[in-house]
């Protein structure tokens, strides 16, 4: 009897905690949001002569900031002259690597590939969790020529599918190494897309950058990765922290150690930039650690906070935004 009372008892506690990590997955069915997608990288290559003219003066008519984002700033090609605008759009589209680089993005980006219905799905869930929030009118995928992988503005979010080929393609090899290191050619690849989206337009519009401390921004980027999970409750945590797996093994791993160094080093309540460059951006691994930890051991370690915050305490993703960072570092026990 007593045998059975324990499997019954294992059986709730792996019960309750498989709800726990499906709580996200909210009913969207009747949650309606008017978003527009455009593949705008299509038709700057597909239209030509006076009906691409036409176009020009339709996108600066309706989505201005948009087409002057890839246009002028992706491409340095000015759209307020029309003799300018054709001239440096011919240019652009003759050039031999570009041309290739089009037929890379055309035969790897079907509609399906694109990931409409996930990003439409994830956008109805931040909905669902905030009524009142600002949510995107349009999404445009662009080839930005490697500047940016998404860019969120006040209504639209473009997506460069250049930067999400994967780094076997050959026009991917081919991009200068001094300026595309090894690890970043490695982070081209689509299983980040709907993640990368998603987490660009919340930094855009809901959580903004801290001045305070090391801790707070840690923090931050840990109520970012949690929201972009919860709406996109069927990516496995490495997608979120945008780990291959073996690295995300290795955080996972290396997470009690990670805090240690940070109160030996007394780097929480740094307010330097120094941690936050160190620990929390983008590079071939997190200066300070072992070469073979993986970047951004700073955002882990946030996300793995808030992850344990939010499994103790029952709040809204609302009230998360709000709360403090010093009560979500204060409660974190670290694995």
């Amino acid at each position: 009897m007593k045998s059975v009372t324990t499997c019954l008892f294992i059986l709730i506690l792996a019960f309750l905690s498989s709800c726990n990590r499906n709580k996200y997955h909210v009913n969207i069915e009747n949650i309606s949001l008017p978003l527009e997608f455009i593949n705008l990288d299509s038709i700057l290559y597909t239209t030509h002569g006076g009906a691409l003219l036409k176009k020009k003066n339709e996108f600066l008519k309706k989505d201005a900031d948009l087409f002057n984002y890839n246009l002028e700033y992706c491409y340095h090609i000015k759209t307020s002259s029309d003799t300018a605008f054709q001239n440096g759009i011919s240019l652009f589209f003759q050039d031999k690597y570009i041309q290739r680089l089009e037929k890379t993005i055309a035969k790897q980006f079907s509609i399906k590939e694109r990931k409409e219905v996930e990003l439409l799905d994830a956008f109805k869930r931040l909905k669902f969790h905030f009524p009142k929030g600002n949510l995107p009118l349009r999404i445009a995928y662009i080839n930005s020529l490697f500047t940016a992988s998404a860019n969120s503005s006040d209504y639209f979010i473009a997506i460069g599918l250049d930067r999400y080929l994967g780094a076997n393609e050959k026009v991917i090899k081919e991009l200068p190494g001094n300026q595309f290191y090894d690890w970043i050619k490695v982070g081209m690849d689509k299983q980040f897309l709907t993640r990368d989206v998603l987490l660009s337009w919340l930094m855009a519009h809901y959580i903004d950058e801290t001045s305070e401390n090391y801790a707070s921004e840690m923090i931050r980027w840990g109520k970012l990765l949690f929201i972009t999970h919860a709406c996109l409750p069927e990516l496995e945590d490495n997608i979120i922290v945008r780990y291959s797996k073996k690295d995300h093994e290795w955080a996972v791993n290396s997470e009690a150690s990670f805090w240690q160094y940070l109160v030996k080093e007394e780097l929480l309540f740094l307010t330097t930039d120094e941690p936050k460059q160190n620990l929390l951006h983008e590079g071939p691994f997190s200066t300070g650690l072992p070469k073979e930890s993986p970047d951004r051991m700073g955002q882990f370690l946030g996300y793995q906070m808030v992850k344990q915050y939010m499994d103790k305490e029952d709040i809204s993703l609302e009230k998360l935004i709000s709360l403090p960072y010093n009560t979500i570092l204060q409660s974190y026990e670290p694995n």
